[in-house]
């Protein structure tokens, strides 16, 4: 049985996806460093450093079904080391005297930071696309919506109207910032590592840079300029990059639950029946994905923290701090696809109120509209004055729970230089939006400009 919330048959599909946890299981990391090997072998013989047939005998060989991963966690156990039982265990099963020649030249660190390397791309490439998949999402949101009036607000207070289509193009403007941060990441950072002990290459012989080369192209990665088994800043801007999609998605799950409160009720996660909300109250309702984004968020933000331990490698190599990055990055990659994975469910399924969000302007009685009202009255009595004289009307209506149109009509200063026809028009939130449809337009089409330049996943 599992021991952690990613892979517990109870709890993981609140932690993790299926696709994430196939892509990191312990197959999978296993397979990534038996290609590494097979890959390096098969570069050597065509440099004819080994034998062709040595080659062609480890990459028929280097399958994870060839080996016994009982052997393999039970020879970590006894030597303490992590890779040598794997290579063993493939030197066994490979026939004659050809397994003598796996791993030639390469150090652990090598095998395993390109291993975890590769595992973290096919991961990036799936978060990239289900975050594409996420703004198109936001994208018809705000289309549809560019003109829906809502309450805006600040400090978790009503502020002053704006249109639901604004509020999802803050969401699709932070997230399209997510995925050209995601494009830079995928230029630089995914590299392999075959550089030997210290990184000069010297076991690798006089063909040392063609061999890892060659061997780091085979396998998908692109080639580093220097060994960077203790610089560990790809995997630093890797992580904050991921952490930042992770607390985007976050903020708008915990922004969609605040809005499917029962006094608010502007937005839902759609309902399926059958989903039970409380063992103990039946009629509830929760947000569960909007939650869930929120809790995985917070998860994923600590891991990246952790992920920047390793930048402080020392040497050439450090096994200490290198060790970190084995939990804390592939944590940040697998919360994040979870993260990216329900986001997609939720918005591309978000059940949107334009009636609630009507009538909540009106919670305040006028209140929400003192700000026109104020400005208004400042272009007759000064911008301050009338700051100072709306404010004591707002407190009063506050205070009665009246209404504000009343309470500024028995304002001699306000009666005197506002007629109550204009006050009518001042009070209607529908006419203070701003620019808020103009903002909502301007997002999307510059969005969808920039998706046409994106590559595929």
């Amino acid at each position: 049985m599992a021991c952690n919330m990613l892979d517990s048959l109870l709890f993981r599909n609140v932690f993790s996806t299926p696709t994430m946890r196939k892509i990191f299981d312990d197959k999978a990391i296993l397979q990534n460093w038996l290609d590494i090997e097979a890959a390096l072998a098969q570069t050597q013989a065509e440099l004819d450093i080994i034998p062709k047939e040595a080659a062609e005998e480890i990459t028929r060989k280097a399958k994870v079904e060839n080996l016994n991963i009982s052997e393999i966690e039970e020879g970590i156990n006894a030597i303490g080391h992590s890779l040598v039982p794997t290579l063993r265990n493939l030197q066994k099963v490979c026939d004659g005297n050809y397994g003598e020649y796996i791993h030639l030249g390469a150090t652990t660190q090598d095998i395993i930071d390109t291993g975890f390397m590769m595992a973290i791309k096919r991961g990036f490439q799936v978060i990239y696309q289900d975050l594409r998949d996420v703004e198109e999402a936001v994208l018809q949101l705000t289309d549809q919506y560019a003109d829906t009036v809502m309450a805006g607000r600040t400090h978790s207070q009503q502020a002053i109207p704006i249109t639901f289509g604004y509020k999802t193009a803050v969401w699709a403007s932070e997230i399209r910032r997510d995925i050209e941060r995601m494009k830079e990441c995928r230029k630089r950072d995914f590299v392999g590592e075959l550089a030997g002990a210290v990184g000069t290459m010297a076991g690798f012989g006089d063909r040392a840079v063609e061999v890892s080369d060659r061997t780091i192209l085979r396998l998908g990665l692109d080639i580093p300029e220097i060994a960077w088994h203790s610089s560990r800043d790809r995997m630093a801007e890797i992580v904050s990059v991921l952490g930042m999609v992770s607390c985007t998605l976050g903020k708008i799950g915990n922004e969609v639950a605040s809005l499917q409160q029962t006094e608010t009720a502007e937005l839902a996660e759609k309902f399926k029946k059958g989903a039970v909300g409380s063992s103990t109250m039946p009629h509830k309702r929760n947000p569960v994905i909007p939650e869930t984004l929120h809790t995985l968020a917070r998860l994923a933000k600590s891991s990246m923290s952790a992920s920047f331990e390793s930048m402080f490698s020392e040497h050439e190599r450090d096994g200490a701090l290198w060790k970190i990055e084995w939990k804390s990055v592939n944590e940040v990659v697998i919360l994040t696809g979870a993260i990216a994975a329900k986001a997609k469910k939720l918005l591309g399924n978000l059940t949107v109120d334009p009636e609630r969000m009507r009538r909540n302007l009106d919670l305040l009685k006028g209140l929400m509209m003192s700000e026109p009202v104020m400005l208004k009255l400042g272009e007759k009595v000064g911008k301050q004055t009338a700051h100072e004289i709306i404010y004591e009307i707002s407190m009063d209506t506050f205070e009665e729970n009246a209404d504000f149109f009343d309470k500024l009509k028995e304002n001699k200063i306000v009666s005197d230089n506002i007629s109550g026809k204009e006050l009518k028009e001042l009070l209607d939130p529908t006419a203070y939006t701003g620019k808020s449809s103009y903002f909502a337009h301007r997002v999307s089409e510059n969005i969808k400009r920039a998706r046409l330049n994106d590559e595929s996943a």
